[in-house]
């Protein structure tokens, strides 16, 4: 079920079909007040960006994410999407496994989901961590990685779902790994999506393109500075924290470590019209 603010704090209003970002009125206020100034305009504002961003994640203190020092090539990107697309436009396609980012599918509704039996080396992987299904990495993960090295498969990762997580320690510096999206879409900037894009290597195609000819929104890229700089990292777990638990406790569901998802009986559930009604 779609929320709105009809919601009401019963079990009809978990999303099964399609979970939804977490969002909430303190998002509306920073969008008010910055829509107030006109963008900021300097020489150095991609780089303020990269910069920015690199710091906010470091700055996490539930989860910990290491090894991005390897990935000297930063590219701002549109949101995660942009840099999916990028891939498929520079690859042809992609393998992906089944349960990640519904997307895949739209593209291709006869879309063949890769196991980690039956990789293709012919073909390079992406998949997301954390992963949309569990709301946490993909508990194959080290061994889909490994296996990629074995078969000489060029692993991407979507990192769509950081900027709502909690308690999840990655290294992203495993030699299969050749590039990383990572976007504040999920964090509260779904409608202007913003992003960096963490590279090994100079790729080719629109995204470094883009990069490489000042191309950037400056108002999207401006935005996305003062977001992490005002609201900072894990926003929404610091601010309902305790009302997750509370619904889980409630509705007798398993936690995941993404704010707006919970687990029910195995199956993923959107908890967002929940949490949101606790606060309205």
């Amino acid at each position: 079920m779609k929320d709105n603010v009809n919601r009401e704090y019963t079990i009809e209003w978990l999303q099964y079909d399609r979970p939804q970002p977490m969002y909430s009125s303190d998002i509306n206020k920073f969008y008010d007040n910055f829509y107030q100034h006109n963008p900021v305009h300097t020489p150095d504002l991609d780089q303020q960006f990269k910069d920015t961003f690199v710091q906010w994640l470091n700055n996490h203190k539930y989860s910990t994410f290491s090894g991005l020092e390897a990935f000297t090539r930063l590219d701002i990107i549109n949101g995660c999407t942009q840099y999916i697309d990028d891939l498929y436009q520079r690859c042809g396609t992609l393998q992906t496994f089944k349960d990640d980012y519904k997307y895949h599918w739209r593209l291709n509704n006869d879309i063949e989901y890769t196991t980690v039996d039956t990789l293709d080396p012919n073909k390079e992987l992406l998949i997301a961590m954390p992963f949309p299904f569990y709301g946490d990495v993909h508990p194959d993960m080290t061994q889909i990685l490994d296996r990629c090295i074995e078969l000489n498969i060029p692993v991407h990762i979507d990192g769509a779902w950081i900027s709502c997580i909690r308690d999840i320690e990655f290294n992203f510096d495993h030699p299969a790994i050749q590039t990383i999206g990572i976007s504040l879409s999920k964090g509260g900037m779904g409608g202007n999506r913003i992003g960096l894009r963490f590279a090994r290597n100079t790729p080719e195609g629109a995204v470094t393109i883009m990069n490489d000819f000042n191309m950037n929104s400056q108002a999207t890229v401006s935005m996305g500075i003062k977001f992490m700089e005002e609201l900072g990292p894990e926003y929404f777990w610091t601010k309902y924290e305790k009302d997750y638990a509370k619904v889980c406790t409630d509705f007798n569901l398993q936690p995941t470590k993404a704010i707006h998802l919970a687990n029910q009986n195995g199956r993923p559930v959107g908890i967002r019209p929940l949490l949101r009604f606790l606060h309205k």
